[in-house]
């Protein structure tokens, strides 16, 4: 088989052998522009605090694993990371444990924080059979279980970026195709109701006629749900275009990005964007820039979703978490339709009893109990 590596300018597939996302693109020989969730996490660490910097809130990831996807990136010209004098690094909150990218020095706005060739994507849709809708999730993750997991020489070529990626064990926030089907009813939004059953239903379809097993086809989906771009070229001259803006021909593709799937979301406070440089070029690169200015030990955030817009029945439903604040959820529901619920009183509970059975809520419910709470008070703020 062939294996899939994307060079982006030039929409090639190399014989060796990435929520939706916005992003921005610029030239080298312009001005160099360059789960989080908004939880509001407290100053804490222990390092005094420089003007230009904010007081140690996480702890450096030494790990062998995230050392060797530095390396690997490394010697594709990456920059940014790594390396004695690095601009970032991936670190652990001292909080809560979430890992995230953390900036090694201060950064102005539109500044480049770091970036990574095209050469190192891993494209998870084939252009050349692509269409103008971003690929579904679960038919990505076949791919990428074909195309690189289950792939023996593709295994060992990316090995230093798989072994970085989340395992059930580490890193894993289910989302709610992974509930019980009571679960999912407990969800009670029609929207996020409908959606659940629909990937489960995809996901045991395909499994079947690939002959996959349901669970390991299911983590896939969840995966390239977490952690993939999706991004459009235009078919005429493989040039990159921001996601939304007006093209006569495009192509839907969904990538992998090594190290910048690290970055963690914020729903209001993102200070950084994914960002694309020279894409009519063959060096282009994937980068992270600063949309504000971003102090020495600052957590780096992108806001994940189509053009950085996402609810947060998109955000459980893809990355598996609820955030705290999200001025989109009140968009949500003016415009839900027979996918939504109207009122307060469509809800078979209040506000006050959903947040007196979080108090001893476990497992899944809890995420639940958080999503039902959220859109009730996103009500008041429409």
């Amino acid at each position: 088989m062939v294996i899939r590596s994307l060079l982006l300018t030039l929409v090639l597939f190399a014989q060796s052998i990435g929520i939706a996302q916005s992003f921005a693109i610029s030239s080298s020989n312009s001005p160099k522009r360059k789960k989080v969730s908004n939880q509001g996490k407290a100053a804490g660490g222990f390092a005094k605090s420089a003007p230009d910097s904010v007081p140690t809130s996480h702890t450096k990831d030494e790990s062998a694993s995230t050392q060797k996807l530095i390396d690997f990136l490394l010697q594709w010209k990456s920059e940014g990371l790594g390396g004695p004098e690095a601009d970032t690094e991936v670190g652990f909150d001292m909080t809560n444990g979430i890992r995230g990218m953390y900036a090694s020095r201060p950064f102005k706005k539109n500044e480049i924080v770091c970036k990574i060739p095209s050469d190192v994507a891993l494209a998870l849709t084939d252009p050349s059979t692509a269409t103008g809708e971003t690929m579904d999730v679960t038919d990505a993750a076949l791919n990428f279980l074909g195309w690189y997991k289950n792939n023996e020489q593709a295994r060992q070529m990316w090995s230093a970026y798989l072994d970085t990626l989340p395992t059930r064990e580490a890193y894993f926030d289910p989302t709610p195709d992974f509930y019980s089907d009571d679960e999912i009813k407990q969800l009670e939004f029609p929207m996020i109701v409908k959606q659940a059953h629909e990937r489960k239903e995809r996901i045991s379809e395909l499994s079947q006629s690939e002959n996959i097993s349901f669970d390991e086809l299911q983590f896939a989906t969840w995966l390239v749900a977490s952690r993939s771009f999706a991004i459009k070229i235009s078919v005429d001259d493989s040039a990159l275009v921001r996601e939304g803006a007006v093209s006569t021909q495009e192509t839907a593709i969904r990538v992998l990005l090594p190290y910048l799937d690290m970055i963690n979301h914020s729903s209001d406070s993102a200070n950084a964007e994914l960002h694309l440089i020279d894409p009519e070029k063959d060096d282009a690169w994937f980068a992270i820039r600063a949309v504000r200015p971003i102090k020495k030990g600052k957590e780096i955030t992108i806001s994940y979703g189509s053009s950085g817009v996402e609810t947060s029945l998109g955000l459980l439903m893809n990355y598996g978490f609820v955030p705290e604040e999200n001025k989109f959820d009140s968009l949500l529901l003016s415009k839900a339709s027979d996918d939504g619920i109207e009122t307060l009183d469509g809800w078979s509970t209040t506000l006050e009893e959903d947040e007196a059975q979080l108090s001893h809520a476990t497992g899944n419910m809890i995420n639940v109990l958080k999503l039902r709470m959220k859109l009730k008070r996103a009500y008041s703020s429409d």
